[in-house]
């Protein structure tokens, strides 16, 4: 029998390239803190591994995707992070900055497979709102509540930068990118459906059958690079602003006080990319893994 029944679930979305990992590895490693204060959180490496069929609806939009299996996996997933304590679960805290969609397919893949619905057009986040609505239909699904509050929470970027970043990071990951300079790819890829304008504005829609709440904020305002925690505090500050001040007190009083000031997935230097560029050809992908740890060390911006 299922005894979740969180009042509300924060879908933090990212945007890519605007520090989620720093954040996510600060929440999973306090992840038991939070669970005390009745706040689940779940990241993207143990959504994408243990609510598999629920992340191939995310990306394929099958017409007929396995309702029962998906059900399954999500209450299996939340009902192990919530261990004893799933009745005392107010929140639940879902951070993958992949929800809007992926950095290779919405800029680098010319045809994607995703199941009758073909969603195969190019722009960065393009399906964010159709897959959005996956996620809570199948979320609500599982848990039997339509009586969720919803906060779609996720950080923007000066554009020139984010751009910048993303081509950084399609590189990091072993894309060939057909030997394109950034100024190249920033004039041939499609990040219109990314600009804030647009991509709010596409969210909005969803507000007509739930109670939704949209909430950007920048990544820029937000940060420091004096001090990487204060973005941490300052997100916990606008997800959970009733949980500011305790949150905060437990992290600093927790033993697992990790990667506060650790600087993670590091950009590349204009070195690092060259040499990024250059080599992925001679690579497989078990091979580019280790050669990528050795560009952060050595050529990290």
């Amino acid at each position: 029998m299922n005894q979740l029944s969180p009042k509300q679930i924060i879908l933090h979305c990212g945007l890519h390239k605007t520090g989620t990992t720093y954040l996510q590895r600060n929440l999973q490693s306090n992840q038991d803190v939070l669970l005390e204060l009745g706040i689940l959180y779940l990241g993207p490496t143990t959504f994408k591994n243990q609510c598999k069929e629920l992340w191939k609806y995310i990306e394929f939009g099958q017409s007929k995707p396995p309702i029962e299996k998906i059900n399954d996996q999500i209450l299996t997933t939340l009902t192990n992070i919530a261990k004893q304590k799933p009745e005392q679960v107010d929140i639940i805290l879902i951070s993958f900055e992949s929800i809007f969609g992926t950095l290779s397919k919405g800029l680098i893949e010319e045809k994607q497979r995703r199941g009758r619905k073909k969603e195969n057009r190019a722009g960065l986040y393009r399906y964010a709102r159709k897959r959005v609505k996956r996620l809570i239909n199948s979320i609500e699904k599982a848990l039997s509540s339509e009586d969720i509050n919803w906060i779609i929470l996720y950080a923007t970027r000066q554009k020139e930068e984010f751009i910048r970043s993303c081509h950084t990071q399609l590189l990091k990951e072993g894309n060939i990118l057909e030997d394109l300079t950034f100024q190249k790819f920033s004039h041939s890829k499609n990040f219109v459906p990314s600009n804030q304008e647009n991509l709010k504005r596409n969210l909005e829609k969803l507000k007509t059958k739930q109670n939704i709440d949209i909430i950007p904020f920048s990544y820029d305002e937000s940060s420091s690079k004096m001090d990487p925690s204060a973005y941490l505090w300052n997100f916990v500050n606008i997800a959970l602003p009733d949980y500011n001040s305790v949150i905060k007190e437990a992290f600093d009083s927790s033993s697992k006080k990790l990667n506060l000031t650790n600087k993670i997935n590091p950009s590349l230097n204009d070195r690092g990319l060259e040499i990024a560029d250059q080599a992925r050809p001679l690579f497989d992908q078990k091979e580019w893994k280790l050669f990528r740890k050795f560009l952060e060390k050595n050529f990290a911006k």
